[in-house]
């Protein structure tokens, strides 16, 4: 596991690095006029020719109508799903003329003057400005961002619609393969002409995906022309109101005329309320009547009791609207005054004081505006009950018309909801703008600095999470025109697909290790075996994972395109010794020639094998010490395997007696010793071999055969049997000889000899 992260981030870094000057990718201008000319010369072609089929289409049907009915049912609905296809083949090329066109007359529209605008004229020549011509200009700005936040949402919209036309695209072109192929191999009249029919069908719907694509291409140049230009205008704007929001002023005469606008607004509440009140007491009084007469429930009377009862909760909420709508105004009043506080006082304290309230003012709006849109969905969803239910009455019925009466009750009701919506987002709109200019010049308390640091640091965070490191195009050649399909991949996008890896490759392993076991306990496999396979399904399943986890991160594998050339020098010139050993041990791995518990001799170590990898085996000596081997060395070099078609070895043991000894004892008694000892083999059978007349002693030769196994160690059964022959040697009085020497002396001059006689001692 970690050397499949050390891989995963060394191919990150390989990803990442050399992209990151790539981050940022210009949006394009509008092609060049030559190029839409042409492209507009080639649709009038394709438009001429998808007519010609039409009318071909038309000819054709005309000439079948002699045909038998069945057949001519069959033809016709045949050709009439044909002349569709060409009717939208040809709806697409018209289309993309209007593009083409609309593209055109945007490029020669007039450049953007600032001081065409009527906002910018209202403020004057010099400052200091006028804070509601300031607004209207930042009004200007915020339309202008929305429309550019609605044409990049578009751009998106279409980049998502590109890559399903693509995918349409390569079906359609499967399509038309098979349909070739089923032409080519039809066999008689009839379905040679449904095999034709199949492939002009193929065709059309070919043409047609890639004039999709076309006209698609074509309308995403035309967002971005418009986004470049748009974008362009919204950064004019937004330098030139920075400079006039560091010069606005509110006058008095200003705050005078916008606290009698708040006045003239409050009378006509005030207006609507007592018409509300009056529509209150004449439900009140038919209420009163209807009830004194206790109509029975299923009267006309009571239905109207009903709706009478409905009206006066609709009128109360209208009611408590309009009071919403009076408070809603006193506020605006106050914050007008809070505004022109702050802008033409000089004490610090009191501006610190206002743009405090203002703020409170804020929340409290947040806080009052969301209650009221929840009131507003309630209202909503009840409409579309009602509306539906209105819908499944019988007409011009009494129970419809009771009905429609509720539901424009309920109307009435989202009414006053929306304008409560539309007044507290006006008033929410402006509150955030001023506390916007205010609160970094005149907020320094420790709360305020930590919440805007916060905020900084959400912010900052949020773009790095959505900084996109690289951006990759698929470009397709449709109707002489590029089609590019960009595919981006973001921080974001990287870190979670990394996630999502590491967390299936971890399941997977643990999944296959349970595989592994279940292989060695129920279906009888060998460890090297089950090892071999748990191995291969690992590898087959990163390799699946990697791609799952890059399509549904959207992530293309044409990301990884541009490392071929790097990793073909790797491949020559650096991984030349890799490759070698990964090839080695694969080779190892199917030929089962070494296996996990054989013993091997090579380069003069002997030991037990513990582990055969895809690039080195690992090679336990008997004397504890582990060594790594790599595979190649397997291949290119001679290796004994001492247990590779079985585990019996043969061990010789070689005894010296004394000349003179019972040979045939001797070979008895080291029989007995070796068919007694409890490792030595039965069969093949131990053997006893007199082997040669040595200087000092008869040599024997003890021949025996052991089954080698992880708890049974050769050298262990051979001191054994040496102790056991030792012992029983020298019961049985046989001695095993030192080395003896006969030492002969040449000296100069004769040794004197005396003869000396038996018996008496006398020598002469």
């Amino acid at each position: 596991m970690p050397n499949v992260l050390k891989l995963i981030g060394f191919a990150v870094a390989c990803l990442v690095l050399p992209n990151l000057v790539f981050a940022q990718i210009a949006l394009p201008g509008g092609p060049q006029k030559p190029l839409a000319a042409q492209a507009e010369t080639d649709i009038s072609q394709q438009r001429a020719k998808a007519e010609t089929l039409l009318a071909e289409t038309q000819r054709q049907r005309d000439a079948e109508q002699s045909i038998s009915h069945e057949v001519a049912s069959a033809e016709a609905v045949r050709t009439a799903d044909r002349q569709r296809l060409l009717d939208r083949l040809a709806f697409l090329q018209s289309e993309k003329i209007k593009k083409l066109d609309e593209q055109a007359s945007l490029q020669k529209a007039p450049p953007f003057l600032l001081s065409n605008l009527p906002q910018v004229q209202a403020l004057g020549d010099s400052p200091p400005y006028s804070a509601i011509a300031v607004d209207a200009l930042r009004d200007e700005l915020d339309g202008l961002r929305d429309k550019l936040q609605s044409l990049l949402a578009g751009l998106q919209i279409r980049e998502a619609e590109k890559q399903t036309l693509v995918e349409q695209k390569r079906r359609a072109g499967e399509a038309l393969r098979l349909s070739n192929d089923r032409s080519a191999l039809s066999r008689g009249e009839t379905s040679k002409a449904l095999a034709q029919w199949d492939q002009e069908q193929s065709e059309l719907r070919q043409r047609i995906a890639d004039s999709e694509l076309s006209l698609l291409a074509i309308d995403e140049e035309l967002l971005k022309l418009k986004i470049t230009q748009m974008r362009l205008q919204s950064d004019e704007l937004a330098r030139f109101v920075t400079k006039a929001l560091a010069a606005q002023q509110l006058t008095e005469s200003e705050l005078e005329a916008q606290r009698a606008r708040m006045r003239a607004l409050r009378e006509r509440l005030s207006v609507e309320a007592n018409k509300a009140n009056e529509r209150r007491r004449n439900y009140e009084k038919e209420r009163t009547k209807l009830q004194a007469n206790s109509p029975p429930p299923e009267s006309r009377e009571a239905q109207r009791l009903i709706m009478l009862d409905q009206g006066l909760i609709t009128v109360g909420i209208i009611l408590d609207g309009l009071t919403g709508l009076e408070t809603l105004t006193q506020v605006v009043s106050d914050a007008w005054d809070k505004r022109y506080l702050i802008l033409s006082g000089s004490d610090l304290a009191q501006r610190q004081l206002a743009i405090a309230s203002l703020d409170k003012i804020y929340q409290g709006l947040v806080n009052r505006k969301r209650l009221s849109q929840e009131q507003r969905s309630v209202v909503q969803v009840a409409i579309r009950e009602q509306e539906t239910r209105v819908a499944n009455l019988l007409p011009k019925t009494a129970e419809q018309r009771h009905a429609k009466e509720l539901l424009g009750l309920l109307q009435e009701r989202a009414s006053i909801y929306e304008r409560l919506d539309l007044a507290a987002n006006r008033l929410e709109r402006q509150l955030a703008r001023w506390n916007g200019d205010f609160s970094q010049a005149g907020d320094t308390s420790f709360s305020a600095q930590t919440k805007r640091l916060g905020e900084q640091l959400l912010s900052g965070m949020r773009r790095f999470w959505q900084f996109e490191l690289f951006a990759v195009e698929d470009v397709s050649d449709i109707d002489g025109r590029k089609v590019t399909v960009i595919y981006g991949v973001t921080v974001g996008k990287s870190i979670g697909a990394m996630l999502l890896f590491v967390l299936g490759y971890w399941l997977f392993s643990k999944l296959v290790q349970g595989l592994q076991l279940i292989l060695v306990r129920r279906f009888g496999v060998s460890d090297q075996l089950a090892s071999v396979v748990r191995r291969w399904v690992m590898i087959l399943l990163a390799i699946g994972l990697i791609i799952f986890v890059l399509n549904l991160a959207r992530i293309p594998l044409t990301v990884f395109a541009f490392m071929g050339g790097a990793l073909a020098i790797g491949v020559g010139f650096g991984t030349q010794t890799i490759i070698k050993n990964f090839i080695s041990g694969i080779i190892i791995l199917f030929e089962r020639k070494i296996r996990v518990g054989d013993i091997i001799e090579l380069g003069g170590m002997v030991g037990h094998v513990t582990a055969v990898d895809l690039r080195a085996t690992t090679v336990r000596g008997f004397d504890g010490v582990e060594a790594l081997v790599p595979n190649s060395n397997f291949l290119e070099n001679q290796v004994v395997n001492w247990t590779y078609s079985n585990h019996q070895i043969r061990r010789e043991l070689r005894i010296g007696v004394a000349y003179g000894a019972d040979t045939r004892a001797t070979e008895q008694l080291l029989l007995n010793a070796a068919v007694n000892h409890q490792n030595v083999l039965k069969s093949p059978a131990p053997e006893v071999f007199f082997e040669d007349f040595a200087d000092s002693a008869l040599m024997m030769v003890l021949v025996f055969w052991v089954e080698l196994g992880p708890n049974l160690v050769a050298r262990r059964v051979d001191s054994e049997l040496r102790h056991i022959i030792y012992r029983q040697l020298a019961e049985a009085g046989i001695a095993i000889p030192y080395p003896q020497r006969d030492v002969h002396l040449d000296l100069a001059l004769p040794l004197p000899v005396a003869i000396v006689a038996e018996g008496n001692g006398a020598c002469s």
